[in-house]
């Protein structure tokens, strides 16, 4: 069975507070602080698992350089932790790797990062044989298509942009005005009832595949983002 599997790698050390990015997002990390002079493993991101006092959670560990977020060449080693939000932060982990996932490798856009971090805890879960509890959205801007869960969500040319443009900034919540005039490309004139509907049917067509998860976020007052939890 893979749970008597032995690591081909374990490291050992404190959660240290990183720059945020991960948990703004909607995929938080444990950024570990190890002794100097650990001999690390080669880079790449790993299935893991973490002892956080004597339990066993679930992971994904990224070992080395991060390309698409930083522009120096600082090594971090970090683990989003599947479905786990506690505060570990000065706490003492051991992250063992199992199965080397892929190469460590530079996303020009953030929504592209996002969606390989989707992917790999896809990896992660059937690697482990668990329940995929999370209904993953993914967008496909070359083929204008919308998976959830492997199943195809039919969106109309202005739905979809609207999606993609809330999906591809997950940190940046959008006023009406700005999605109207970005997607419609024209000034607003008193049109932004177009986005509220827009934001509407994009609900509805979703609704039956999301099986309760909300994945566009209104923030009362201004406008809309994508909820990425």
């Amino acid at each position: 069975m893979k749970e008597n599997l032995k690591p081909i790698y374990t490291l050992t050390g404190t959660v240290v507070h990183g720059k945020g990015i991960g948990k703004h997002v909607g995929t938080p990390t444990a950024n570990l602080e190890i002794e100097k002079n650990t001999i690390l493993p080669e880079s790449g991101v790993y299935v893991a698992t973490v002892l956080i006092d004597r339990k066993r959670y679930y992971g994904i560990t990224h070992v080395g350089m991060r390309p698409t977020l930083d522009n120096d060449n600082t090594i971090s080693i970090e683990t989003h932790i599947l479905d786990f939000d506690r505060d570990i932060y000065r706490c003492t982990i051991t992250v063992n790797l199992y199965k080397k996932l892929r190469e460590v490798k530079k996303f020009n856009e953030l929504s592209l990062l996002l969606e390989q971090i989707r992917s790999d805890r896809l990896s992660v879960q059937q690697f482990w044989g668990l329940k995929q509890i999370n209904h993953t959205l993914c967008m496909d801007l070359k083929s204008h298509c919308v998976m959830i869960d492997q199943q195809e969500v039919y969106l109309s040319t202005n739905e979809f942009e609207v999606l993609y443009m809330l999906y591809s900034s997950p940190q940046t919540t959008f006023t009406k005005k700005e999605i109207y005039e970005k997607i419609w490309n024209e000034p607003t004139n008193n049109h932004l009832h177009a986005v509220e509907n827009t934001i509407f049917q994009i609900r509805k067509r979703l609704k039956p595949y999301c099986k309760g998860q909300e994945y566009i976020k209104t923030v009362i007052g201004y406008g809309y983002k994508f909820n990425s939890k």
